[in-house]
């Protein structure tokens, strides 16, 4: 039974690679909005947790593995039940590309591409799978040499391992946990196609027949958001989209994603980016798009 709460984490010298482990004590939802340009793999050793990802949300249990892909946004939240471990992988596209052949390269990243991002291990795999993963939390806690080789080569692995059972069929799906008011889906749904119009929650609210206040609670309560911050995120992430893809000023932009004043635009974009898009862009920009 976990009684202290642990945190660990390891940084690759080469920046492609970090790792964060929690073991965490009482109820717990993430404070921060998640949306990033790397992969990003979760584990989950102990408990259980609440996943949001685009518009879904999936009950988690210990065992499972969570693929994000980069650039989406996604959220976990307290699922009821107090007390969770868990390990987190953030992966830098480069991190393999210089060791392995392109077509390896796909391969151990396949499946952040699928439709259900979680993978539940038959018991054989889950064991291995957690016995690979508690021999990474035990590197970390030591800085013997060829630490950072050992770390690469068992994330590599634990990728691989995963890999083969969703090519051999062995994963079962995972729970999709029900919204909590049969229009939240859809509501979500609509909200993530038309993000760039300027919408309002009593807009929303109203053309679902549900109250504003209400909307605003279950909405948080649903998907760990608020309505505001959820539509600023979604502009945000189509705003490195096109920062990255096209060549469009700025300005031009921060309109197409939905901002209407620039200031604004260019706040919001430092302050969950960490970076102002003109950085971004200097150091996203895909070669095809200069």
């Amino acid at each position: 039974m976990m009684k202290t709460p642990v945190q660990g984490s390891y940084q690759d010298p080469s920046g492609w690679l970090s790792i964060e482990y929690d073991r965490r004590v009482g109820y717990f939802s993430m404070a921060t909005d998640h949306i990033h340009d790397h992969y990003e793999l979760y584990y989950l050793i102990e408990g259980e947790r609440i996943y949001f990802m685009k518009d879904r949300t999936y009950r988690i249990r210990a065992g499972d593995l969570v693929y994000v892909n980069r650039n989406v946004l996604h959220k976990t939240l307290d699922s009821g039940r107090g007390d969770h471990e868990r390990v987190v992988f953030y992966l830098q596209p480069d991190l393999f590309a210089r060791s392995l052949e392109p077509h390896l390269v796909r391969l151990l990243l396949e499946p952040f591409e699928r439709d259900i991002p979680i993978l539940r291990l038959p018991a054989l795999g889950s064991d291995s799978a957690r016995s690979l993963v508690e021999r990474i939390v035990e590197e970390m806690e030591h800085t013997r040499p060829g630490r950072e080789l050992l770390l690469r080569q068992w994330t590599a692995e634990l990728l691989l391992h995963a890999w083969r059972n969703v090519a051999a069929s062995t994963v079962t799906p995972a729970d999709i946990e029900p919204m909590l008011h049969p229009t939240m889906q859809q509501i979500v749904r609509d909200l993530n196609e038309r993000f760039a119009e300027p919408l309002q929650l009593t807009q929303v609210a109203e053309a679902h027949d549900i109250s504003p206040s209400y909307l605003s609670r279950l909405f948080k309560q649903t998907t760990g958001f608020t309505f505001s911050d959820y539509i600023n995120l979604l502009r945000i992430q189509e705003a490195q989209r096109l920062l990255r893809e096209s060549q469009l000023p700025i300005t031009d932009i921060a309109w197409q994603s939905g901002f209407s004043n620039f200031s604004h635009f260019g706040k919001m974009f430092k302050r969950t980016v960490k970076l102002s898009p003109r950085e971004y862009r200097r150091q996203y920009q895909l070669p095809d798009s200069r």
